[in-house]
């Protein structure tokens, strides 16, 4: 039986008037994270990862772009063994956005 591990939940927090959150240092490599989407100003977000902390970040895919919406939305990313992660939105946000994620393996 194959058995799930989830990682604890993580702020990636985009400040007001910003388009990206600070790194997000998940804690480990993870294969997928969970992203817990909240309301956000339209535009589309994405994922940027670093192989270090602190390191550059650079966008994981076209496949890891996702339209905003005007309500909470969940959803699982593959990051590819990723620990070090910045999500980052096409429009510059008009109040703080509490992003929440974590890291998964299957």
């Amino acid at each position: 039986m194959q058995v799930s591990i989830y990682g604890g939940w993580q702020a990636a927090t985009i400040a007001d008037n910003a388009k990206s959150s600070d790194e997000v240092d998940l804690g480990r490599p993870w294969d997928f994270i969970n992203i817990s989407i909240p309301t956000v100003t339209s535009g589309t977000l994405k994922l940027q990862v670093s192989e270090s902390s602190g390191g550059t970040f650079q966008d994981l895919g076209a496949s890891m772009t996702t339209a905003t919406t005007t309500g909470a939305y969940n959803d699982v990313w593959k990051i590819n063994g990723y620990q070090f992660i910045k999500v980052v939105s096409s429009a510059t946000q008009g109040a703080e956005r509490l992003i929440r994620v974590r890291g998964i393996r299957f």
